[in-house]
């Protein structure tokens, strides 16, 4: 009993709100499981007149047969009704906590996998409510169940003292057996995960699978994976067998020598035979309800799980969270200083004391190896991480000391690869600025608003991964233009032209030339072409600053520049592959 209430404890810390329509739906099955003991007096009330030879008496039971019935689902509609309810706000109000945990935490895919968040967010909050049903009808069915008890007791108390055994034995047997059920089912949930993720993986690499004819080793490899889901699953369905092929043979067995001892009792003039139909169906009615009860408890154990993966989630906080300040400036220059920045990613050390300022009106370059710290700078700038020690500021402020909303709109940027939500481009470029005149002007400065305007619909075609209405270089262009729509005076690229053709990579490099104009613009990369009209370089080698300073200082005293800027890259990288 314990375990069902910590499930529904834990479902209130998810989400409190609601109350007043989690207590109609007690009140409503509550009056539903009363109303049901009804109809069986009626019953017996018209046995009794037919063996009374009172044909006219049976109207009386018949009208309130009716009445009974207009009560009984006059309750049940009041019940599905506040279930509707609480269903929409289980469902959206905890699914947008999920997606703003997620969003907020980009660290948390260290902890969860990509494709339990995914099922977490899509399947496990859809029976959320069903928590609540669960225990409203488990409660009110254990009442009904005692209001039967004590029907039996007011007839015959060793005929009581039979079904009360009997009902007792079934609930211990099946609760037990609920438990190893939902043990196995927790196992499935957890390879299913893994399968899923997987899954995940693979689409989002689906040229590299088919290039590579890599499917059949990932089928192998997922054939483990699938064994033991097979191990669970048939460990769940052992228990279910027992459940509902051996279990209930005891109840049965017990109920036909109730019906024997009841007969006896009729015949031998202790009872009579309405008294007999009554108790049959209260009887018959126990263990209605005791399989109701069995059900929603076996159905409780197992949202319990789904409830435990969505907590583990909502509370999921990084060993080192980040705290920003309240500081709303959102006037600044675009001077970034990195003051002896160390940062370690898994006790690797990945920046070490790296310093190096970088000024507004310039294109600043950032490069080196692969590995060597380049990203991270990008993603420390991002404020998706914070320092082991040493300082990031702007405008010698700590880049902590400002609120969201303030460095958002200070700071954006474009990843190496595209990402345009599967909607009209007027509304990818709405999510930052709704204002339509506002999108034309920053697609016109970034060269895409031709391009745009010569598709099906304009600014209202939909954009997602498909390659033939916009190229992967065009596709870049109009991310471009929503950084611009932020407003912020910083802009990061990390290695934007890396997976594009030349001549899309020609009008991003004259694109980046004009930002500079009016903003502060920062760029990883390892092209020749962006490397050529930085201003101002940082090459940095193993977590530290090799070389600073501007472009060509830089070039005829650093060895490694000299090297990254002279080395020979494909236009298209092989990694382009979705």
């Amino acid at each position: 009993m314990k375990n069902y209430i910590a499930i529904f404890k834990n479902l209130l810390e998810i989400a409190n709100g609601r109350m007043g329509l989690i207590i109609q739906m007690f009140i409503s099955s509550g009056l539903n499981n009363i109303l049901s003991l009804l109809p069986p007096i009626a019953t017996a009330g018209i046995v009794a007149m037919v063996t009374q030879n009172n044909f006219n008496g049976i109207w009386y039971y018949v009208v309130l047969y009716l009445i009974f019935y207009i009560l009984y689902f006059g309750s049940l509609y009041w019940n599905y009704y506040t279930y509707t309810m609480l269903a929409h706000y289980y469902h959206m109000e905890v699914q947008k906590m999920l997606f703003d945990k997620v969003a907020s935490n980009e660290l948390i895919f260290s902890k969860f996998s990509k494709g339990k968040i995914t099922d977490t967010c899509s399947d496990d909050i859809r029976y959320l409510v069903d928590v609540v049903d669960c225990v409203v009808k488990s409660s009110m069915t254990i009442i009904k169940l005692l209001i039967i008890i004590f029907i039996f007791m007011s007839y015959n108390i060793f005929v009581a003292s039979i079904v009360l055994l009997l009902d007792i034995l079934y609930l211990k047997m099946m609760n037990d057996n609920s438990y190893s059920v939902s043990k196995y089912y927790e196992g499935t949930r957890k390879y299913e995960d893994r399968i899923m993720d997987t899954l995940n993986q693979i689409l989002n690499n689906l040229r590299q699978v088919k290039t590579l004819n890599i499917m059949p080793k990932l089928n192998k490899k997922l054939d483990r994976t699938r064994s033991s889901w097979r191990r669970q699953y048939n460990n769940k369905r052992k228990y279910m067998t027992l459940r509902y092929c051996v279990i209930p043979f005891i109840v049965y067995f017990g109920k036909i020598l109730l019906y024997i001892l009841l007969a006896y009792l009729v015949v031998n003039n202790q009872m009579t035979l309405d008294q007999l139909v009554l108790l049959v169906s209260y009887f018959e009615m126990t263990i209605t309800c005791t399989d109701l009860m069995l059900d929603n408890l076996l159905d409780l154990s197992n949202y319990g799980v789904r409830v435990r993966r969505i907590k583990t989630i909502l509370d999921y906080t990084p060993q080192k969270e980040i705290d920003f300040g309240d500081l709303d400036n959102d006037y600044i220059n675009g001077r970034v200083e990195f003051k002896n920045v160390c940062f370690k990613i898994k006790d690797k050390k990945v920046l070490d004391k790296v310093s190096f300022k970088i000024y507004p009106n310039e294109i600043n370059a950032i490069v080196g190896h692969s590995g060597s710290g380049k990203s991270t700078i990008i993603n420390l700038l991002y404020r998706l991480s914070r320092v082991e020690s040493g300082d990031i500021f702007i405008d010698n402020e700590s880049i902590y000391n400002y609120s969201v909303l303030a460095y958002s709109s200070n700071v954006a940027g474009v990843y190496q690869r595209p990402f345009i939500f599967e909607m009209s481009i007027k509304d990818n470029l709405a999510l930052v600025d709704s204002s339509f005149a506002n999108q034309i002007e920053a697609c016109k400065r970034v060269g895409i608003h031709e391009v745009i305007e010569a598709l099906p619909k304009g600014y209202d075609t939909v954009i997602g991964d498909d390659e033939y209405l916009l190229s992967l270089g065009e596709k870049q262009l109009l991310v471009i233009a929503r950084a611009l729509l932020s407003r912020a005076e910083i802009l990061l690229f990390d290695e934007v032209t890396s997976n594009i053709d030349p001549e899309s990579t020609a009008r991003i490099l004259e694109v980046l030339i004009d930002l500079k104009v009016d903003h502060t613009i920062i760029v990883v990369t390892h092209k020749k072409e962006m490397m050529e009209i930085a201003d101002r370089v940082v090459v940095i080698d193993k977590g530290r600053i090799v070389a600073k300073g501007m472009n060509e200082t830089v070039y005829q005293k650093s060895e490694l520049y000299r090297e990254l800027r002279n080395r020979t890259f494909a236009s298209v990288s092989t990694t382009s592959f979705e």
